[in-house]
């Protein structure tokens, strides 16, 4: 069982092997700039985004001179929102009614342009998830012929506003796609998995025009314009990404979280591709911030809002993640009851803690070593058994717990003082290998 509002394909299907993660205290992001300007009224842009952080603005592409002239493609208060604007007069504004707030979705987002057409409404259309959104709070459409600042040979920048260095989107993208000169509908990147019924990637097949370009993100051999950043349009239209990691560890923002799921987990990490399970922002206490997409908790000294679950909950199988406290030190890590906010305070919450106690119902039992900063917690939570096995740097613990029946959530708590905790599902490496048949929180894995 698990709770997840996700997109997938099994194997067989289209696949997707990396996404790129963005974190807005890195400032990271991409950029470009085209030698010269193409197609500004008719152009596509498609692309894949799991979102982690809502309430702000923050951009999936900007393209601009100045404040005043410039095109805007973000997320405004988890509203999905298009603005063009010319010598400072807004010549489009369409916001969508809905938004988008599941931090456990891959959601397909197309924004087709094309002002030369007749009518106004087909002068901008936004599609989440193959459905072509109707709805807005803000609609206001181009005069005809209007240009954008989209392919023109200004700076253009995924994942920040485009003229200054500010709202830095929080995140996952990949499968990002710009077509020069067509304006395509979502069918062109993806279909209804007939068995399913769910929307999934494609491949896209058409042609990209000058300035159009394809990023997967797949190349994690350097952080380069020609690695990391490489267009496979065929165009050569690389970007250069900004403040991004692919060294192996915790800050590696190069991850198998994708929207297709495929592969066979060995236990490793960082292998089976899906859509990986993160801590959850909207089911977390007040006090817990989260960021490096969702894997990083960093708390306060109040320990019952200084507290985060997870996107995937089980109630069958054989799973592990790893945690890492990276500062501070009096943390407890184990999981909660149903995906409420219950800790080991309560009879539906169960924790490993640094003092090495395990704790349940305010509950404290001698149980294993103590650990500290850097030391690597290995979770291993097996459903079928109804036991929780902790290990310390790859030693177990021995069964903390046992009886267990119900769905739970992994999580971490704060029982005193500022803490910061890594943790790792499986989308990248773990530190150790999993106990035999124990898979990675995700998609692929799950019945």
């Amino acid at each position: 069982m698990f709770s997840s509002n996700t997109t997938q394909v099994s194997d067989g299907g289209y696949q997707i092997s990396r996404s790129l993660r963005f974190n807005s205290a890195d400032s990271a992001y991409l950029n470009r700039t085209p030698a010269s300007a193409t197609n500004r009224r008719t152009w596509t842009l498609s692309t894949w985004a799991k979102v982690s952080a809502f309430g702000s603005q923050v951009f999936i592409l900007g393209a601009g001179v100045d404040g005043d002239n410039r095109t805007d493609i973000r997320f405004d208060g988890d509203s999905l929102q298009f603005v063009n604007n010319v010598a400072n007069v807004t010549t489009a504004n369409l916001k969508t009614t809905a938004v988008y707030r599941d931090p456990s979705a891959w959601y397909h987002i197309v924004i087709a342009v094309d002002s030369t057409q007749a009518t106004s409404t087909n002068r901008i259309k936004i599609y989440v998830n193959g459905v072509q959104v109707t709805d807005f709070a803000t609609a206001t459409y181009f005069s005809q012929n209007t240009d954008t600042f989209v392919n023109n040979n200004c700076g253009q920048t995924i994942g920040r506003y485009s003229i200054t260095s500010s709202n830095y989107f929080n995140g996952y993208m990949t499968e990002f796609n710009l077509i020069d000169g067509t304006q395509l509908t979502p069918s062109s990147f993806g279909e209804t998995n007939a068995q399913t019924g769910v929307w999934q990637p494609k491949a896209y097949s058409g042609s990209y025009g000058t300035n159009g370009f394809y990023l997967n993100f797949s190349d994690n051999s350097n952080t380069t314009s020609t690695t990391l950043g490489k267009d496979y349009s065929g165009n050569g239209n690389n970007w250069t990404p900004n403040n991004f990691s692919v060294t192996a560890g915790a800050g590696n923002d190069s991850l198998v979280d994708s929207p297709t799921s495929y592969g066979t987990d060995t236990g490793v990490g960082g292998e089976v591709r899906g859509n990986y399970c993160t801590l959850n922002p909207l089911n977390a206490g007040s006090t817990a911030t989260l960021s490096n997409g969702n894997l990083n908790i960093t708390g306060t000294s109040t320990a019952t809002t200084s507290i985060a679950y997870s996107t995937i909950g089980v109630s069958t199988g054989k799973w592990y993640w790893e945690v890492v406290g990276t500062s501070g030190g009096a943390y407890i890590i184990g999981i909660g009851k149903d995906g409420g906010r219950f800790d080991w305070q309560t009879t539906s919450g169960y924790g490993y803690a640094f003092n090495g106690n395990k704790y349940t119902n305010s509950v404290a039992t001698a149980y294993g070593a103590t650990y500290t900063t850097n030391d690597v917690i290995g979770v291993a939570l097996d459903m079928d058994a109804g036991t929780l096995v902790f290990y310390k740097n790859n030693t177990s613990q021995g069964t903390a717990f046992s009886g267990l029946t119900g769905t739970w959530f992994p999580n971490a708590q704060n029982p005193g003082a500022a803490l910061t905790e890594v943790f790792n599902f499986g989308q990248r490496p773990f530190a150790y290998t999993a106990p035999s048949g124990f898979k990675a929180l995700c998609t692929q894995n799950l019945p």
